[in-house]
């Protein structure tokens, strides 16, 4: 099965074959120079298989070329960012 990757305003989003939003991830940008990482959501027919792990490479990428401090505010994301830290 093929998934799409994209990106909308402040978040990230995953639609499978049928086009049906399966994944989410969502940050809000705060002044020049910091974002949050606020929303993490996967089907549950979708756990498992490494979606919220791209989305968030995806969303960490985004706000570093925009040179923001990013500060997890979601549990999935204070989980993985404090473990690369």
């Amino acid at each position: 099965m093929s998934l799409s990757y994209l990106e909308d305003n402040e978040r990230f989003y995953v639609c499978d074959t049928n086009n049906k939003q399966i994944a989410e991830m969502t940050f809000t940008r705060i002044g020049e120079n910091q974002a949050t990482i606020n929303h993490t959501y996967i089907d549950p027919d979708y756990r498992g298989q490494g979606i919220a792990e791209k989305l968030l490479d995806l969303v960490v990428k985004r706000l570093q070329q925009e040179n923001r401090k990013i500060i997890p505010i979601c549990s999935f994301a204070i989980k993985k960012l404090n473990k690369q830290n």
